[in-house]
């Protein structure tokens, strides 16, 4: 089986997806040798990206694009050393994903995640697997679901990683604001099950049809209801 291909062959010096890799192998399982447009947003040294193509990426027609800078986000930029080595950091990347049996079908699109993901929204690209590890900054955690949700296939997956991640002290800069915001506006077409530290949501078919407010005179937060709402 694929699965059993070694991880020892690559390099890396942030192994994070070790992590929840064995969440990955159950939940993923039942995805082996489907058809999966993959859509990974955040690859770093490709951790998450080697694993996906040894393992979910059989059938013949599968397709993975992945997503990143190679420049690292800001915590990696605080303080400023070398601990994470970036200026070699997309060359480790090639050398790791270049040891991947389907390593021809990943596309890389070495950019910022808010403007490739308008590339390929503007493209009409459908994705039924999408994994977000970019940028651990809320707003642009926020950003990458919103965008990239309007291009997942119903019955598709969105990983969100990070989601207990604690890197700032202030909460308005945590993915988990993000997240739980972005879960809190998809309801209606969502399933969620939190894992140790991810959020694994399904899209479905929306459940809830919006109710139009029957009384005009309901139609506007009162004034101090609003400024409570706003924290």
């Amino acid at each position: 089986m694929e699965s059993e291909i070694p991880r020892s062959r690559f390099t890396f010096q942030q192994d994070w997806f070790e992590l929840v890799r064995s969440d990955w192998e159950t939940r993923t399982a039942y995805l082996r040798d489907t058809e999966l447009r993959i859509l990974e947003i955040g690859s770093f040294e490709g951790c998450s990206t080697t694993w996906i193509l040894d393992n979910l990426m059989s059938h013949p027609q599968s397709t993975m694009v992945a997503i990143d800078t190679f420049e690292g986000g800001m915590e990696h930029q605080q303080p400023p050393d070398d601990r994470y080595q970036l200026s070699s950091l997309k060359r480790r990347f090639d050398s790791n994903v270049a040891k991947c049996k389907h390593a021809a079908k990943l596309s890389i699109m070495q950019t910022r995640s808010d403007d490739a993901l308008i590339q390929l929204r503007q493209e009409g690209s459908r994705f039924n697997f999408i994994y977000i590890d970019a940028s651990h900054v809320a707003i642009d955690v926020l950003h990458d679901a919103v965008v990239s949700w309007q291009m997942l296939d119903e019955g598709g997956t969105l990983v969100f990683d990070d989601y207990s991640w604690r890197g700032y002290i202030e909460d308005c800069y945590n993915p988990r604001t993000a997240i739980k915001a972005f879960v809190k506006c998809a309801r209606p077409e969502l399933e969620c099950a939190e894992t140790e530290s991810q959020l694994w949501v399904k899209r479905i078919r929306n459940c809830i049809p919006p109710t139009p407010n029957p009384d005009p005179t309901l139609y506007y937060w009162e004034k101090g209801v609003a400024k409570r709402s706003l924290g």
